[in-house]
């Protein structure tokens, strides 16, 4: 009696968490349009914070603090949005001298393929696809880099959640005791997060900068912009770096022809090894091993649910609901299971 009296809970709690999950996601799906921006503000916040701390000890008051990094972020708005704008708004003027060079190149291909008797009209149907897909992705990234309001309303977003950060902690302590599971458990939690993302974000920018000189090397136009995407997309493991690389390959294969956009693939191939294998190791451990499975899935389920922006929070999320889940005996094993780890991150990030 008792084992079917627990069975009937298990499968009540079962079903109420899946009714409560699809309302979650299906609100979020329906609000991306405002949701996005604010997840994004939020995240970019934590990657501010440890900044904030660092102010603080070399001596700022916490005023200062928070004054300086409101100017920092303000300055750092600007600076990315005017650069964003004047790089897409360049790059859709020059949109049909690449597009005449990249079909002279379809072009090329189709000769030499048909000269070996190879049947090459399937490249130019593929070619089609590709160019309209890039015109869709630039004419994306141009209104993206336009929205001024989205992006004021993100700066200030920022600035009030780092003015609200310091607070917070000792609101929830004075309201339920500084021992209550709460209290310890978003301790550890943020600390856990904000660890995490700022050496990934070291890792991103080391990633970002050395693609920017290679591409600057190589000769390919706009080295800077692709650098930057490499920089948000290295949140995506295994996919984003793929995603950053296919602009930057097309436009060395426009600019200079099959040679320079193989060489493209096999340096960002090198720099990516050397970043996640060599760099990303010694600043973070070991880390949180993410089922590729479930790098895939949480792309696909965050670019559904946020729309484009989540294809940048797609990672983040999927980690910030790791360590929330790996935090609760009742959820560790959800955890567990998205991590493929035999124990569970500890405070650090790191397996135990």
């Amino acid at each position: 009696m008792t084992t079917t009296k627990t069975q009937h809970l298990t499968f009540t709690r079962l079903l109420v968490g899946t009714a409560s999950l699809t309302i979650i996601i299906t609100t979020m799906t329906m609000a991306s349009a405002y949701i996005s921006p604010v997840l994004l503000a939020l995240f970019l916040a934590i990657l501010f914070t440890p900044i904030l701390h660092w102010l603080q000890k070399k001596g700022l008051s916490t005023g200062l603090a928070l004054l300086a990094m409101i100017i920092g972020v303000i300055v750092l708005a600007l600076a990315l949005t005017w650069f964003l704008s004047a790089s897409f708004e360049q790059l859709a003027d020059s949109l049909s001298t690449y597009q005449a060079q990249f079909q002279a190149r379809v072009a090329d291909a189709q000769a030499a393929l048909a000269s070996q008797g190879f049947d090459a009209s399937g490249i130019k149907r593929g070619a089609a696809d590709i160019e309209e897909m890039v015109q869709s992705f630039i004419v994306y990234l141009s209104r993206l880099g336009n929205l001024v309001a989205t992006a004021l309303f993100m700066v200030a977003t920022i600035i009030f959640a780092l003015i609200e950060a310091p607070k917070l902690r000792a609101t929830l302590q004075q309201s339920l005791g500084q021992d209550h599971l709460l209290v310890v458990r978003s301790a550890d939690f943020s600390q856990s997060v904000v660890r995490y993302f700022g050496l990934r974000t070291l890792v991103n920018l080391i990633t970002g900068l050395l693609v920017t000189i290679m591409l600057w090397l190589l000769g390919i136009d706009f080295a800077l912009l692709w650098g930057v995407l490499t920089f948000f997309l290295s949140y995506v493991p295994y996919l984003g770096i793929t995603l950053a690389t296919i602009p930057a390959v097309l436009l060395a294969w426009a600019q200079y022809g099959l040679g320079r956009a193989v060489l493209v693939i096999i340096g960002v191939m090198i720099i990516n090894g050397v970043a996640e294998n060599l760099v990303a190791p010694k600043l973070i451990g070991k880390g949180l091993k993410i089922s590729p499975l479930v790098v895939f899935l949480s792309f696909m389920l965050w670019s559904w649910i946020l729309g484009p922006l989540g294809m940048f929070l797609s990672m983040p999320l999927t980690v910030i609901v790791m360590f929330f889940l790996s935090g609760f005996d009742s959820t560790r094993w959800v955890a567990e299971l998205m991590t493929g780890a035999s124990t569970p991150p500890d405070d650090t990030g790191q397996e135990v």
